[in-house]
Order: C-alpha cells, then structure tokens, then sequence
C-alpha cells in the first residue's frame, strides 16, 4: 500500500502504515491505542465494503457461553492481572488513613480526623472496587423472552432486564479518555430498542474484541442481522 501521510484524530502522532488498514478505511494509533475511521485515497480502497458483515469474533480469554438450548449465558470474568497493582495501591492507603486516624484521635485532634475523612472514603470505594474486580463475574442470560445482566457476587450497579421482543440492534461503542495519567480507550455494547430508545449494556471494556464477541453472540442467539450503525467501532 503506498504511504499516506495521516495522523492520529486522537493524540496527534503519526501513523506508520502497518496501523493503517485500507481494507476496513480504519487505522488504530500505536501510541494512544485510539481507533477510528479514515478516509483513504480511491484506488487504496477496493475491497470489502465497509457496511458488510465483520469477521467473526473468536472468544476472548476470561469468557465463558453456555447453550442449555432455553437459556443462552455468557460470562465475563472482571479479574486482570492490573488487580494486583490496586491492591497494593489500597493496602498502602488504607493502611496510612488507619495510622493517620489513629494518631488524630488519640492526640485529640478531632479536626484532623475529619479532614482525612474525605481521603479515606476514597480508599474504601477503591478497596471496594478492587474487590469486587477480583470476584465479581458479568452474567448475561438470553431466554424465556427475557434479556438479563446481572453482576456479582459483589454487589454493583446496572443489572438489567430487558424483554427481548424490544431490542431492534446491538453495536459496539469507542470512549476515548485523556488524564494526568495518559490516554485510557474503552469498549461499551449499546442497544436500539423500540422507538429508537437507546441504553448501554455494558461499558468498560478494555478490548474491542470483547465487545464484538459479546456483541455477535447476541445478535446470533437474538435472531438480529448485524448492520452499521451511526457511532460504532470502524468496520
């Protein structure tokens, strides 16, 4: 292919042409991980078309699907190895707000309790979602009409049931964010249901290729032909 001149939408960089893919006119950037659509020159651009059905998905490491011919289930693993960082990270910090608790109460500054208070409720919603990354599993159930999420055993928010009649397309979603700490890129399934109403069934994943999984698996077992939608991840 010849060498196009194109920089990344996302950070600015440069692409180097092995992160550009004429065939799907997308490119993804080495240095931030963003993907996105490009638009390549006419004779570079002669091959699948881009609103044609995607390649199907091979099961990605930490999910598991269960056909039992009435209920279809699909599990998702939330364990990583990053786990193991945040739990030292809140060993760490929680074990320093005991100390600094400690010593304000026991010397009687009750101000200076107070004012860790607000750092030691962060400590605990992070010790609670590590915890909850280290056990918890995405239970996704299709059968009896019904389309269910339900996260556990620790609890968390966005358990769902939605009646299967109502969902009309699933997609797959990017969500690009820029800190302090450098570029984080996401994955989410989002539904279409009747009315052109719109909800999100899962978010954070940190592959695409999970979402296209989960998103192809679904559409199998819904009977929903996979098309392009306004929004989603290039084809």
């Amino acid at each position: 292919m010849e060498l196009v001149e194109l920089s990344c939408k996302n950070c600015g960089s440069q692409l180097k042409p092995e992160s550009i893919s004429a065939e799907l006119n997308a490119a993804r950037c080495t240095h931030c991980n963003a993907l996105f659509a490009i638009s390549l020159p006419q004779n570079q651009n002669t091959h699948a078309p881009r609103n044609g059905p995607r390649p199907k998905v091979p099961m990605p490491k930490g999910f598991e699907v269960s056909d039992l011919g009435h209920d279809f289930i699909l599990k998702r693993k939330w364990f990583s190895p990053a786990l193991f960082f945040m739990l030292f990270f809140c060993i760490f910090w929680n074990g320093f707000m005991v100390v600094w608790h400690t010593i304000a109460l026991s010397t009687g500054a009750w101000f200076m309790s107070l004012f860790g208070i607000i750092h030691t409720a962060v400590g605990i919603g992070v010790a609670y979602g590590t915890l909850a990354g280290f056990m918890n599993t995405t239970e996704i159930k299709v059968g009896r009409g019904n389309l269910s999420l339900r996260h556990g055993p620790v609890p968390w928010k966005g358990n769902k049931d939605i009646p299967v009649h109502t969902v009309k397309q699933l997609y797959c979603k990017e969500k690009i964010t820029n800190s302090k700490n450098g570029t984080h890129t996401r994955y989410s399934i989002e539904i279409i249901l009747e009315g052109d109403k719109r909800d999100t069934l899962i978010k954070g994943l940190e592959e695409a290729e999970q979402a296209l999984f989960v998103e192809q698996q679904l559409e199998e077992r819904l009977g929903i032909k996979d098309q392009a939608t306004p929004g989603e991840l290039p084809r």
